[in-house]
């Protein structure tokens, strides 16, 4: 008995100093990526720590000292060129982190609030010269943790979730305009390292935009978000969104009533470069939109777009996207050339473009009764070809040589006769048309220069 009592009293006292021992895990960790944000230019301009027997609570305010360093650790996470505004957006910025972790070594959770303090320097010092009581705003709302992303992360796996707390917003600028913002119960999950994660999901209520002033009201209503997005690497992955409702509206004395709504918006993009050609895949579709203003009117359903881009040469493609990223700051004669070239690189490789499915279910026009809309399927292959930039230069004409086109259109009749109204092409639907029930066909074929509609060669 003595010695049942004996372990068990071993069992207790281990387990009562497991707090003191610490949870080496977690604070490795934390000094680990503390350690690579100073070697970044990032300096910890404050710290306090809190310590209690079952957790251990530690603040820290991260200023970013050294925007060049910085910048640099953040293009890590990007193949592309950081544009110039990244920059201006992080010089000088101040950023409050709270983490709170277990001393219990067999928890594997860190729980982190990261919220900024001060925006950059040159952003705070031209709102205080142009609008004072909008600067001290701004400052309370930042100090009162006004924006902040909480994060609830696994040290071992590297999983996380969370949340952007809620914001409610509103204030009347000096010409009297009023501007109300809202962000509700956006939350997040994935896993990875949290600047470039493998996988990522997110979730929104609802964003709303207004700004109202003496002449007009502008609002913005977004809502029921939700994205997920998967990344073998930097240039392969799979992105998806949804927004169940999107709604963009102006109502004034100075301009005219405008409403565009549409509903059940997806987009869904992925690249593939995993093989010896790159592959590029994107599909947006929407249940319904409608466009209503004084002048006009559009009522438009089941609208699918569906493309892919195929046998592309990956190196030409990366090429031109550094080139592009470039171009998101300055665009100098030099770079544009070398964009130029980088395009023609890629025509001369070859490559396929494929639209499986482009279509529109209804239409209508000017609160008209809807009509059947129109469908299009198409493979247009671009062979490749050592000479195209030559060609170019000197026999444009001959690049029709390296075009093969397949494509078949498809027209309600009610549809066609509503786009005659505006334009009239009944001579050449007449000539070249294919009835199919009540559908205009067209099929159409382009080889070695040679342009055929439903069999017919166009004169």
């Amino acid at each position: 008995m003595k010695k049942i009592l004996a372990f068990l009293a071993i069992v207790v006292v281990a387990i009562a100093l497991l707090p003191m021992l610490g949870n080496k895990l977690a604070q490795n960790e934390l000094d680990n990526r503390i350690e690579v944000l100073v070697s970044y230019g990032v300096e910890v301009s404050n710290s306090t720590i809190q310590e209690s027997y079952l957790n251990t609570k530690k603040h820290y305010e991260f200023l970013v000292k050294d925007t060049e360093k910085f910048m640099k650790y953040l293009s890590q996470f990007s193949d592309a060129q950081l544009p110039p505004y990244v920059h201006a957006m992080v010089d000088g910025i101040l950023v409050g982190v709270d983490v709170t972790y277990s001393n219990f070594p067999i928890n594997d959770g860190v729980y982190v609030d990261i919220y900024p303090l001060s925006l950059s320097k040159k952003m705070m010092q031209d709102l205080e010269k142009n609008d004072l009581n909008f600067y001290r705003y701004i400052k309370n709302l930042l100090q009162n943790k006004g924006v902040l992303y909480h994060i609830n992360y696994n040290v071992v796996n590297n999983s996380f979730n969370g949340y952007i707390k809620d914001i409610k917003e509103a204030y009347v600028l000096e010409d009297n305009s009023k501007v109300r913002v809202e962000l509700l119960n956006a939350s997040y999950e994935g896993n990875g390292i949290l600047m470039a994660p493998q996988r990522l999901a997110t979730k929104i209520d609802s964003i709303k935009l207004s700004v109202i002033n003496a002449n007009e009201e502008v609002n913005v209503v977004l809502k029921e978000f939700s994205s997920s997005s998967n990344f073998e690497s930097q240039s392969t992955y799979a992105s998806g969104a949804k927004l169940k409702e999107i709604e963009f509206s102006v109502k004034g004395t100075g301009t005219e009533d405008a409403v565009i709504k549409t509903n059940d918006l997806h987009i869904n993009i992925s690249s593939n470069t995993q093989a010896d050609k790159a592959e590029y895949n994107m599909k947006t579709s929407f249940k319904e939109l409608n466009i209503i203003a004084k002048a006009s009117a559009l009522q438009a359903t089941d609208f699918n777009c569906d493309i892919f881009l195929t046998n592309v040469d990956k190196q030409s493609m990366q090429n031109l996207r550094v080139l592009l990223s470039e171009a998101k700051g300055s665009v100098s004669p030099e770079l544009e050339e070398k964009i130029q070239k980088s395009v023609v690189n890629i025509i001369s490789k070859g490559l396929t473009l494929t639209i499986a499915d482009l279509s529109l279910a209804e239409i209508a026009l000017q609160n008209a009764q809807k009509v059947k809309g129109f469908s299009l399927k198409a493979k247009l292959d671009l062979k490749e070809d050592a000479d195209v930039a030559q060609k170019i230069q000197n026999a444009p004409l001959m690049l029709i040589q390296n075009i093969n086109l397949d494509a078949k259109f498809k027209f309600s009749k009610a549809l066609f006769a509503l786009i005659n109204e505006q334009a009239p092409v009944s001579v050449f639907a007449n000539a070249y048309a294919k009835e199919e029930g009540k559908e205009l066909v067209f099929d159409i074929n382009f080889t070695q220069g040679e342009l055929r509609v439903n069999g017919k060669a166009l004169q």
